[in-house]
């Protein structure tokens, strides 16, 4: 027992001793703190962070971070964006030791792709993603599963439609936020007020513009007016009764997004109950020749229950007005005028007629002439016809067989089938007067008894005849031509041998034959012969020559003069290959004689019988040249050549240039009614605007030296702009107020119009752009200030006056600096012919009439 108790005790020392020998040995190491790797999280992470690695005796923790404390070994976090160092302090019985961790957390990550966006068609759209937020983030923009961009912000120009634009941000941990914009390219909507109309007093009248439309399918709201005043309804279809006399009435629709149509009219002309309108009678169409004075009588005009109040004489195809009176006269230009009389009754109500009057040079009407009424051929054989016998003023020719149109030239060859046919020959002259002539046409089998020799014994029986009768034709002449001659030389017996007695000794007044009443000749015949005599006329330069046909005089004494004709006259026509207009001014070679083709487009010439070579040369850009040979025979004979041209304007650019000029024109209507003075300068200026490009652009294509086209784009976008420009200038509501008290107070409904442009090169400009631009944009600005000078100092308020909206356009292109040298320099060009055409508008007589009479 004793002994038991004894080991137990040497255990007990023994553990004691041992206990103390290891508490005496940690007594003496310092603690050791570890708080763990940095770390680097996104916003909103828990954080863990861990001290249980650290080392020694009865530890103690304290994690410090500013005023935030933990006394925890580990703990979890959620810290703000930032940066954050946390100390870690651990404790025992030996003393203190501490250690940091830093934890980054990142900025919260957002993607703002900014607000959705309306813009009108061809905008250029600017998306941003300036509002996103994050670290070091990145961009990808995509569209319908495709990225269209990486940068921060980008433009572009979208098609019509809603486009949907999802913007995606990553920052540099790999975290990524969306967010989606919405782009509405938006058409404007198109109003319909349905068609104009003419109603009796006390009808209800319906409005209908449910035939406007959207584009893009959007709903529309609808906002009806009267000519500019109040508004009348805002549904799409309403019913209204409406006063006697014309209603004007606009309608405009919207769309969802805001956008408005342009204005759409429709006009509404109310008539009293049994109002009859009035009968308008022009007269009979007429045929005059050049010169001669043409008398226009409306007095056949009535109102069965009124009378009329107005006349109103407009050539249609021109649209401008001639008289205002019941009869008038005038002379017209060579060709067809459509006349329009419109008579308007003292209630408001009109009536049109029209009347034609054809201008002739000659009253020859066209002739239509085959050669010969019947052929016979053999099959296979090729047929050979002739229309250069027929007569008429720039004749077009078309040969018909059974309703189908075999040729357009004048002598053509044809295979026709085996059997009888009937061609017939349409010839048409400048006047679109018309005649025809047939030949038949047989065609025998080859091979079959006798028909081959008797198609040859047939044409050569024609010629035969021909031959014959030309010879009988030949010997009548001469003999009346010896018969005159020896009469004429007996009565005269001039001395010297001059055809008159020019320089005879005797009295000139005793030299004279017996007067006799000289026979009349028919207008027709009259015409004819002046006509021919004047193209047979020799150029200057040739007169002291004496050719082949010319009157040969001899200064011989005492022999008398003797008049020689011999040859043919041959007559070269040349016309557009394609218009088949006369081409005068055409220089044309045939043998060693050079002629110059007349307005009538026909050079004439005396030659002798036999196989001709005629060589018409090309007009400089013009004209190509055409060659062509032609037997001549007895009487005179017409050869025709077609010259193609050499300008080629671009279709497209054409097309777009006639656009401008047709909604100017739209808007021209709306104002025209109040005063034509005004509104028509306006409507001259962009017309020669639009001859101007025109001008350049053939200028460019016929020297072979094509502009690029993004110049001529340019150069049509420009107008475009300005054409808009000045029509919204017109129709404005101060210029509509000008307009009326203008036309009252001046007394004058005259057609006022703007100068010819002269042509400029786009050569020049093209060349030398800085060059360009630094010799005109001075003169151009010269101009604008003198114009500014001008106006304010001779009037009270230049604001007032129609010519400022000219002004201040010219103003705005040349203060433009956008775009690069070209783009500035079409601008210039524009606005010096627009500074031109502002001169000329104040300067006009019948604008300053009205600012005389105070009216402006």
């Amino acid at each position: 027992m004793v002994k038991m108790l004894r080991q137990r005790r040497n255990y007990i020392i023994t553990l004691v001793c041992i206990l103390l020998l290891l508490l005496g040995g940690c007594a003496s190491a310092l603690p050791d703190a570890k708080a763990g790797i940095n770390q680097h999280v996104s916003s909103g992470t828990t954080v863990a962070l861990d001290g249980s690695d650290s080392t020694g005796g009865n530890l103690t923790y304290r994690w410090t971070e500013g005023s935030d404390v933990w006394s925890v070994a580990s703990f979890n976090y959620v810290f703000s964006p930032g940066t954050h160092t946390i100390t870690l302090t651990v404790t025992d019985d030996t003393g203190t030791d501490t250690d940091t961790v830093v934890v980054q957390v990142n900025q919260p990550l957002v993607a703002s792709a900014g607000g959705d966006q309306v813009v009108s068609q061809g905008t250029r759209v600017t998306l941003s993603a300036e509002g996103s937020s994050g670290s070091s983030i990145s961009y990808v923009w995509n569209k319908d599963g495709v990225n269209i961009s990486t940068r921060k912000s980008f433009s572009k120009t979208y098609s019509a439609g809603r486009h949907e634009i999802l913007l995606i941000v990553t920052d540099d941990l790999g975290d990524q936020d969306e967010d989606t914009v919405f782009v509405v390219v938006n058409r404007a909507p198109v109003a319909d007020a349905g068609p104009d109309r003419t109603v009796t007093e006390g009808a209800l009248v319906h409005f209908d513009g449910s035939n406007s439309s959207d584009l893009d399918g959007d709903s529309v709201s609808y906002t009806w007016k009267e000519d500019g005043g109040s508004v009348l309804n805002a549904a799409p279809a309403f019913d209204r009764l409406l006063s006697c006399g014309t209603h004007r009435i606009m309608l405009e629709v919207t769309d969802v997004y805001g956008a408005v149509s342009a204005p759409d009219y429709v006009v509404i002309d109310v008539l009293p109950v049994a109002q009859e309108p009035p009968v308008a009678d022009a007269g009979a169409d007429q045929t005059v020749l050049v010169g001669t004075n043409v008398t226009l009588d409306a007095s056949g005009s009535y109102d069965t229950d009124g009378t009329i109040t107005t006349y109103e004489w407009r050539e249609t195809d021109v649209n401008t007005t001639l008289c205002e009176l019941v009869s008038f006269e005038r002379q017209f230009l060579r060709g067809v005028h459509h006349i329009r009389i419109i008579v308007t009754d003292n209630s408001g109500v009109s009536a049109t007629d029209e009347v034609a009057i054809m201008v002739r040079t000659s009253m020859d009407l066209p002739v239509a002439d085959t050669g010969m009424s019947e052929r016979t051929t053999i099959e296979g054989s090729e047929v050979l016809l002739d229309a250069l016998g027929s007569s008429g003023e720039n004749l077009t020719y078309r040969w018909i067989e059974n309703g189908t149109l075999l040729s357009e030239e004048p002598v053509f060859g044809h295979i026709f089938d085996q059997g009888t046919c009937t061609v017939t020959l349409v010839v048409t002259d400048y006047y679109d007067s018309t005649d025809t002539a047939e030949v038949l046409i047989t065609t025998v089998a080859r091979g079959a008894a006798g028909d081959a020799r008797a198609a040859a014994n047939t044409q050569t029986n024609e010629k035969l005849l021909q031959y014959i009768a030309a010879l009988v034709l030949v010997l009548g002449i001469a003999a009346i031509t010896i018969v005159f001659m020896r009469k004429k030389s007996s009565q005269q017996k001039p001395a010297y041998g001059l055809v008159g007695g020019q320089k005879s000794g005797k009295d000139p007044e005793k030299q004279k034959p017996s007067k006799k009443e000289p026979k009349k000749q028919s207008l027709k015949q009259s015409k004819k012969d002046s006509r021919k005599q004047s193209d047979e006329q020799p150029s200057s330069k040739s007169k002291s020559k004496t050719a082949v046909g010319d009157t040969k005089i001899t200064d011989k004494p005492g022999v008398n003069a003797a008049v020689h004709k011999t040859g043919i006259d041959l007559r070269v026509k040349v016309l557009d290959e394609t218009t088949k207009k006369p081409i005068p001014g055409a220089i044309v070679h045939l043998g060693p004689k050079t002629l110059k083709t007349g307005n009538n487009g026909i050079a004439t010439f005396t030659v002798s019988s036999g196989e001709q070579t005629i060589d018409v040369h090309g007009i400089p850009h013009l004209y190509n040249g055409a060659t062509t040979s032609v037997v001549v025979s007895m009487g005179s004979k017409t050869v025709t050549l077609t010259a193609s041209s050499m300008v080629h304007p671009d279709n497209e650019q054409d097309a777009r240039l006639r656009s401008i000029r047709q909604a100017f024109e739209n808007r021209y209507r709306e104002v025209s009614s109040y005063d034509r003075c005004i509104p028509g300068f306006y409507r001259s200026m962009v017309q020669r605007q639009i001859e101007h490009v025109r001008g350049m652009t053939a200028d460019q294509f016929i020297r072979g030296k094509d502009a690029p086209r993004e110049v001529t784009n340019q150069l049509i976008l420009i107008v475009e702009m300005v054409s808009a420009r000045i029509s919204e200038t017109m129709i404005s509501k101060r210029n509509i107020d000008l307009y009326a008290a203008g036309a009252s107070g001046a007394g004058s409904t005259s057609v006022c119009a703007a100068g010819k442009i002269s042509q400029d090169l786009l050569a020049n400009l093209l060349s030398d752009l800085p060059g360009y631009l630094a010799s005109e944009y001075p003169v151009v600005q010269q101009i604008l200030a003198e114009i500014d000078n001008e106006i304010t100092s001779k009037s009270r308020n230049m604001s007032v006056l129609p010519v400022t909206g000219i002004w201040t356009i010219a103003k705005d292109l040349i203060s433009d600096q956008s775009g690069n040298d070209l783009e500035q320099a079409l601008r210039v060009l524009v606005a010096k012919v627009l500074l031109k055409h502002a001169r000329e508008m104040y300067e006009n007589p019948e604008i300053v009439k009205r600012m005389e009479a105070g009216v402006l």
